[in-house]
């Protein structure tokens, strides 16, 4: 009876010990649950702080304090005390924190950010782990750019040109004048290029910022030879120099709505446009009309000058325009010598070799919400010539086809890289119901940048997708202009 009560007993003391074994790993792997979900967190926040200061300082690598926007994100990201850690990279002192380097070769500039935070344990500590030591890094690249930046500058514009120049000077201030490329052009009755694109790298970042107007110099919005423009300056930096990045950036605040041509079969081109219709409403600025003109000719080497041609082609429609009246708008034609159309349109304006010239005034190639172009906005022919009268509807119709016609021959450029378009549409003007088939100028915007998600049907998947931006008023131009930029940062990576 004594030994099996000398054997219960020594039972229950190995029992205990026993548990107490159980109890402490179940502890220690208790804590290492808590402990290591805390680490997992601070982990987490750790990297999105570091990747957010990188991203941050790779967007200001080119103006203001790259380093310094480091660390401000970096510590909104992860303040002092995140989930108990006791310390953290001090991004101020640290001399290890942010980093930036750029390959001479390829002009690719790199930032590095990398931070180191230590978190207090809990039931760890039983395994006499006091601490865990949590570490993160994040990198940036910025690839090199050619950007034809193109600027609508028509007299629509008034008194929001201020802001939309201070935020132009502000956009151009964000590309490297080291490694990037970046042309600047004005469009309005024509064109006129300030700063051109040559194959050297760089940009004389001060000149070209001081060349963005002052003042607004006003006129129409011959927008085609703007994007033409844009595109011959990409061009013009030779095969197997071009970047990686090859972009147009156009800026307007309205529809396109001139046509550049041999109108005076001299080997020229000049202009021909069309007032925007029919009147809508609020129209602060008095843009729309029900009784809408054809005027020119303009130079399309000008901006708001007319070319010194007399008599100057001159009609107006009298009455209330109906958009499905075709015939009221095929009746309003300037006189002769004006009064048909050139066979095609025709581009002088350009430095950059081989690149085209002459382009239809409509084609069956392009849609227009999921219709063939050549067939939403038609072009009326006259059936005594065979000829396109320069009525209302054709005119109206081939500034906005041609539109579409020239971006489209821009994103299939042949050079090292393809091209990719952003467009910023500014103001009311840009979702008015406009033309011959009520469209809004934002939709032709959007179709000319590719954008998937704003033209689903007519988006051309064997193209570079690019992104349309709508600012509301002049304030929203920098906002839109930033947010290009960070399309460009995505893209680098």
């Amino acid at each position: 009876m004594k030994n099996r009560f000398k054997i219960w007993r020594n039972q229950r003391g190995v029992a205990l010990i026993y548990i107490a074994i159980t109890l402490t790993t179940m502890c220690l792997f208790t804590g290492l649950a808590v402990d290591g979900g805390r680490a997992y967190v601070v982990k987490a926040q750790l990297s999105k702080a570091v990747d957010g200061a990188a991203l941050g300082a790779a967007r200001a690598l080119n103006s203001g304090d790259p380093q310094g926007e480091a660390q401000r994100i970096f510590k909104a990201n992860f303040p002092l005390g995140f989930m108990g850690t006791s310390s953290v990279t001090d991004p101020t002192t640290d001399p290890n924190f942010f980093s930036s380097t750029v390959d001479a070769t390829t002009g690719v500039n790199t930032v590095n950010v990398q931070a180191t935070a230590i978190m207090p344990t809990t039931f760890m500590r039983l395994g006499n782990i006091n601490d865990v030591t949590v570490r993160a890094a994040g990198e940036a690249q910025r690839r090199m750019v050619d950007l034809s930046l193109v600027l609508d500058v028509s007299s629509s514009i008034g008194s929001q040109w201020n802001a939309v120049r201070d935020a132009t000077r502000e956009f151009i201030n964000s590309f490297d004048a080291v490694n990037d490329r970046m042309a600047l052009m004005l469009f309005s009755n024509g064109a006129t290029v300030l700063d051109t694109m040559g194959s050297a790298r760089g940009f004389n970042k001060t000149q070209l910022k001081a060349d963005v107007p002052s003042s607004l110099p006003g006129g129409s919005t011959n927008m085609v030879e703007g994007i033409y423009r844009g595109w011959d300056q990409l061009r013009n930096v030779p095969a197997g120099q071009q970047s990686g990045l090859r972009i147009i950036v156009l800026f307007t605040d309205g529809a396109s709505n001139g046509v550049s041509g041999d109108w005076l079969a001299s080997g020229v081109a000049t202009a021909m446009r069309t007032s925007d219709f029919p009147k809508n409403y609020p129209d602060p600025d008095n843009q729309t009309h029900n009784d809408p003109t054809i005027s020119g000719l303009s130079m399309t080497n000008a901006l708001n000058t007319n070319a010194p041609i007399s008599p100057q082609p001159s009609s107006t429609q009298t009455g209330l325009i109906d958009a499905n009246n075709t015939s009221s708008m095929q009746t309003i034609t300037p006189p002769a010598p004006y009064n048909f159309m050139p066979t095609q349109a025709h581009f002088t304006q350009h430095s950059s070799a081989g690149i085209p010239v002459n382009f239809p005034f409509a084609t069956n190639t392009l849609n227009v919400n999921g219709m063939a172009q050549s067939a939403r906005r038609t072009m009326i022919v006259d059936a005594a010539t065979g000829k396109y009268k320069t009525s209302l509807w054709n005119v109206n119709n081939a500034a906005r086809n041609l539109l579409e016609i020239v971006a489209n021959g821009a994103r299939n450029d042949n050079g090292d890289y393809k091209i990719r378009i952003y467009t910023i549409g500014m103001g009311n003007l840009v979702r008015y119901n406009l033309g011959t088939i009520l469209e809004t100028p934002e939709s032709i915007l959007q179709r000319i940048s590719n954008d998937h998600v704003s033209t689903n049907v007519d988006f051309n998947s064997n193209q570079l997708e690019g992104k349309y931006f709508y600012a509301q008023t002049a304030a929203d131009v920098a906002p839109a202009f930033q947010g290009i930029q960070n399309q460009i940062l995505r893209l680098s990576k």
